[in-house]
C-alpha cells in the first residue's frame, strides 16, 4: 500500500522533484525536510521507481536521523516489496507511536500478519478516528487486505454524520465495488458523475463495472469520458485496452497498452505480455516474440526469473516462434517452463502443439497424455481436442472432445463440436446423439445448404441425404403430436 502521510500539492511536490534530480544530476547535495524527502521517495515508490525510493529515504534518514516521515516511508517500501519482517523492524524504531500515521502503519502490518483483533484495537485508539479522512484511510485498508466486513463496520461508522458529502459516497461506491455490489456500485458512481461529471475517477469506477458485466462497448465510453476530464488517466488507458483486447481488436488494444504502460497503470511486464498475446492474435509471430521477450527481460530485471508467473510467458513464447519453425528453441522453453511449474499441464500442452506443427504425431500425442495425466479436467481435453482439431486430426479430436463430454456433457460448445465431427465422419446415430444436445443445433437449412454447396465431398452426399430425411420425419412426428 501507499504511505499514508498526505503529500504535498501536486506542484510543489513536482517542484521538490525537479530540484532534487537537478541536484543529484550535478552530484550536489540539496537540503529538504524529512516530509518532503518521504513525499518524493513516496512518488517514486508510486512510480515503482523503488531502487529511486530507497536512495531518497537512504538519503534522508542521513539528514534527519529517525525522522518519521521517511521511517514511515521506508516501512511501507519495504511492504511494496514483499519484505514484511523488516518492515516491522522500521515500525518498531519509530518514536512517535502516537501519532495517527504510525498507529496506520503498524495497523497494516498486524493485518499483514492476520493479527485481526490487534489490528481493530490500534486502529479504534487512533485519535479522531471518526474524522472522515482518517475513515477513508481505515476503510481501504480492510478493504486492500481482504477484511471486508471490517470495512463494512467503519462506513457504517460514518454514515449519520457524512452521508450526504461527496467523498462519503465516493468511498461507499469504491467499497459497494470491492465487494461486488455491482448494481449498487453503479447507481452510486452515477450519482457521483452527476455531481462531478469532470471527474475521471468516478468514470472509471463505472467502466471496471462495465467491463467486469462484459459490456466493453459501455467500459470504452466510460473510458472516453474519463480520459475527457484528465488526458493523463492512465487508468482508463488500460480498461481500454482490455477491452479492446477482449473484442480481438488488436491495433487498438496494443496502442492503448503501450499508453498504460508509459502512464504507468500497469506493469510492464503484464503490459507488455498483453502486447504479445494481441500480436499473436493478428498471427505476427515476430513481433509478438519480441513483447515475450521484454516480459522476460522484466522479470530477470528484477531477479524473478524462477517466478511461476514466467510459465504463461515460456509457452506463448515457444507457441509464437514454432510459428518462425524455430522448433528447438521452442521446446527449449517448454523444458523451462516445466521446470517452474512441474505441475502444470499447460506446458506439455503447449510442446505438444510444436510437436504437431513438426508433424511428430507420436511425441505430440505423449505430450498430451502428460498435460492431461496432470490437470485431468474437462478443460484440458477440450484444449487437446481443439488443438487436434485445428490441426485436422479430425480423429483424435473427436475421442478427446468425447472424453471431455464424459467428464461435462454441457462443457462450452463440447457438444456441437461432437456433433459436426460426427457428421464429417459420416456417423449418423453419433450426429443426432450430440446434435439433439446442442443449445443450437443444426437444422435441415443447414443441412439443404450443405447439400447445395459445390465444395461438399461426394462420399458424404448419402450421409447428408439421409440426416435430411430422418430430420423432415422427425419433425413431422413432432407436428403430429
Amino acid at each position: 500500500m501507499g504511505r499514508k502521510n498526505s503529500p504535498s500539492a501536486k506542484k510543489e511536490l513536482v517542484e521538490l522533484i525537479t530540484n532534487y534530480e537537478a541536484a543529484k544530476a550535478k552530484e550536489q547535495q540539496i537540503y529538504l525536510d524529512g516530509d518532503q524527502l518521504a513525499d518524493i521517495a513516496d512518488w517514486y515508490a508510486t512510480e515503482r521507481k523503488f531502487d529511486e525510493a530507497q536512495e531518497v529515504i537512504t538519503y534522508g534518514l542521513h539528514l534527519h536521523p529517525g525522522s518519521t516521515d521517511l521511517l514511515i516511508e521506508q516501512a511501507y517500501l519495504y511492504l511494496d516489496t514483499q519484505k514484511l519482517q523488516k518492515a516491522k523492524k522500521v515500525a518498531a524504531t519509530i518514536t512517535e507511536e502516537y501519532e495517527p500515521d504510525v498507529k496506520m502503519l503498524k495497523a497494516e502490518l498486524l493485518l499483514n500478519e492476520g493479527k485481526l483483533e490487534e489490528a481493530q484495537e490500534l486502529l479504534n485508539s487512533i485519535e479522531d478516528a471518526d474524522e472522515l479522512v482518517t475513515l477513508t484511510d481505515i476503510v481501504y485498508l480492510f478493504l486492500d487486505l481482504g477484511y471486508p466486513e471490517n470495512a463494512r463496520k467503519w462506513l457504517e461508522k460514518g454514515k449519520k454524520r457524512y452521508a450526504e458529502e461527496q467523498d462519503y459516497l465516493a468511498l461507499t461506491a469504491d467499497y459497494l465495488f470491492a465487494t461486488h455490489q455491482h448494481e449498487a456500485a453503479a447507481k452510486a458512481y452515477n450519482k457521483l458523475i452527476d455531481k462531478a461529471p469532470y471527474n475521471a475517477s468516478y468514470w472509471m469506477g463505472l467502466a471496471k463495472i462495465h467491463f467486469i458485466e462484459e459490456n466493453v462497448d459501455k467500459a470504452i465510453e466510460a473510458c472516453d469520458f474519463a480520459l475527457a476530464a484528465n488526458e493523463n488517466c492512465g487508468d482508463a488507458y488500460a480498461y481500454k485496452a482490455h477491452s479492446f483486447f477482449y473484442l480481438n481488436n488488436a491495433d487498438e488494444a496494443i496502442e492503448n497498452y503501450q499508453k498504460a504502460i508509459a502512464y504507468k497503470s500497469i506493469p510492464p511486464e503484464l503490459g507488455n505480455m498483453f502486447m504479445g498475446l494481441s500480436y499473436a492474435n493478428k498471427e505476427e509471430w515476430q513481433k509478438a516474440d519480441e513483447y515475450y521477450t521484454k516480459v522476460i527481460d522484466c522479470f530477470e530485471k528484477e531477479g524473478e526469473s524462477d517466478s511461476i508467473l514466467l510459465i504463461d510467458t515460456y509457452t506463448s513464447k515457444a507457441y509464437a516462434i514454432s510459428h518462425l519453425e524455430r522448433y528447438e528453441e521452442a521446446h527449449q522453453l517448454c523444458d523451462k517452463a516445466k521446470k517452474l511449474g512441474p505441475n502444470e499441464g499447460l506446458s506439455y500442452l503447449t510442446d505438444g502443439k510444436i510437436y504437431l506443427a513438426e508433424e511428430k504425431e507420436d511425441q505430440a500425442a505423449e505430450a498430451f497424455k502428460k498435460a492431461i495425466e496432470i490437470n485431468p479436467g474437462v478443460e484440458m481435453c477440450y484444449m487437446v481436442a481443439s488443438t487436434y482439431s485445428d490441426n485436422d486430426y479430425l480423429y483424435e479430436a473427436k475421442e478427446y472432445y468425447k472424453m471431455a463430454y464424459q467428464l461435462d456433457p454441457k462443457y462450452e460448445l463440447v457438444t456441437e463440436k461432437l456433433s459436426v465431427l460426427s457428421l464429417m465422419s459420416n456417423e449418423i446415430e453419433d450426429f443426432f446423439k450430440y446434435n439433439n444436445e446442442c443449445k443450437n443445433p443444426l437444422d435441415s437449412d443447414v443441412i439443404l445448404d450443405l447439400l447445395a454447396s459445390p465444395n461438399h465431398r461426394e462420399e458424404d452426399e448419402q450421409t447428408l441425404k439421409e440426416v435430411l430425411k430422418r430430420m423432415k420425419k422427425e419433425s413431422k412426428k413432432k407436428g403430429n403430436k
